[in-house]
């Protein structure tokens, strides 16, 4: 993979990343290589699907009621840290060309309550992430939010500089990682909590999500090959041990076409990826100079990785066209997928170890759908927009028991 750093433009409107809270900025650091291990190797055990015969409608999944939100409203993000505890974030009031307004919700066991965002008027609710029921993240545009003890801290890590803006947050024992998009390159905000610090990286990367647990930083997505000849995946790691990111000598599955757009850890031997494979082209943007894809008519194929602690490998799945867009787990042997089917069905995909299996629910759930487990219980929660991001976009709230 061959990246070209470019920090001075992000260092020239960053040279302190400081916090509105009061907190005491720290140094941009210069980035050096990330890491990439990966390595093709054998599929996981699958199940081949009946050619032609329809998909089954799962009764496993319930629509839970929500507090009532203005039309044009859709969910972006669910988060558990235990059963009687669930966040989301989401909007309202949206159109065609905009999300609408910011929506936080929280389960309390029995019931969905909107919660008071820290901001007025916040137009863009983009991240969220829980550590245990008293420590939550939420990002909206170039701003971040932390409650705690039932109480915000709000941030503003870029200051007064313009085009910056969060895209997901993972938080761990006090610390968070956060990646965004800045006017020139993406970048990784790492929060050790006192001070942020960032660091920049290469044109044509782009960065889709994060996964931080007990130490170790996974970032997957992709990576656009020069003279806009397609993209393959990405996925980038630090540990513990290391202070800064580094390039291994292994390999991710070259899967032309392929993206990553989720990540998930349920320990530093088993980690999971997903996304799609395309087979759209892509051309230089005039505007922007980069490589932009075009749009076909082939429906993507989905995209699954497997970290065993040792090499990635691509894993087999059966021939099913979805999109996949979020992946969570609950054990090494109880893995959900979840995305978009060609006919904008919800769809999601389970592995017991053994085979793949999967479940529909009816809808037209034309954007990302974002599934979590719940821990102590085999529950999860899904969330969503039927109608993508349109006029008629309604959000919805799932629970599979």
């Amino acid at each position: 993979m061959t990246i070209m750093w470019r920090v001075a433009a992000m260092a020239a409107c960053l040279g302190v990343l400081a916090a509105c809270s009061g907190e005491t900025p720290g140094a941009v650091r210069s980035p050096t290589p990330p890491i990439s291990p990966a390595a093709t190797g054998p599929a996981a055990p699958t199940t081949s699907p009946t050619p032609g015969k329809p998909i089954e409608q799962s009764r496993r999944w319930k629509d839970i009621k929500v507090p009532k939100l203005t039309p044009a409203s859709g969910m972006i993000e669910v988060k558990a840290p235990g059963p009687s505890d669930a966040w989301a974030i989401g909007f309202e009031d949206g159109a065609d060309d905009e999300l609408g307004w910011g929506v936080l919700l929280r389960w309390d066991g029995s019931t969905w309550a909107r919660i008071p965002l820290p901001w007025n008027d916040v137009e863009h609710l983009s991240a969220l992430d829980v550590d245990g029921q008293d420590d939550v993240w939420i990002s909206a545009g170039s701003k971040l939010a932390r409650r705690s003890g039932g109480r915000w801290t709000t941030f503003e890590p870029f200051g007064i500089a313009e085009h910056f803006f969060f895209d997901d947050i993972a938080v761990d024992k006090g610390r968070a990682v956060l990646l965004g998009d800045g006017p020139e390159l993406p970048f990784v905000v790492h929060w050790n909590g006192r001070r942020f610090s960032m660091d920049s990286y290469g044109d044509g990367t782009r960065m889709n999500a994060v996964s931080f647990k007990s130490g170790h930083e996974w970032i997957v997505g992709a990576t656009d090959h020069l003279k806009c000849e397609g993209v393959t995946p990405e996925i980038w790691h630090t540990g513990p041990a290391h202070t800064n990111w580094n390039m291994d000598d292994g390999l991710v599955p070259d899967v032309r076409g392929g993206v990553l757009k989720s990540v998930w850890q349920t320990d530093p031997e088993d980690v999971w990826a997903v996304g799609e494979v395309s087979t759209s082209e892509q051309e230089r943007d005039y505007y922007s100079g980069g490589c932009i894809d075009k749009p076909t008519n082939v429906p993507p194929v989905p995209l699954v990785m497997h970290w065993d602690g040792v090499i990635w490998k691509r894993v087999k799945l059966p021939a099913w066209n979805v999109s996949l867009t979020s992946v969570t787990a609950a054990g090494k042997n109880n893995v959900w997928a979840s995305g978009v089917g060609p006919a904008d069905e919800i769809v999601f995909l389970h592995y017991d170890g053994e085979k793949w299996t999967r479940e529909d629910r009816r809808g037209a759930a034309e954007s990302s759908v974002n599934t979590t487990t719940i821990p102590g219980t085999s529950d999860l929660w899904s969330v969503g927009s039927i109608n993508g991001t349109t006029d008629d976009a309604q959000a919805f709230v799932l629970r599979r028991r």
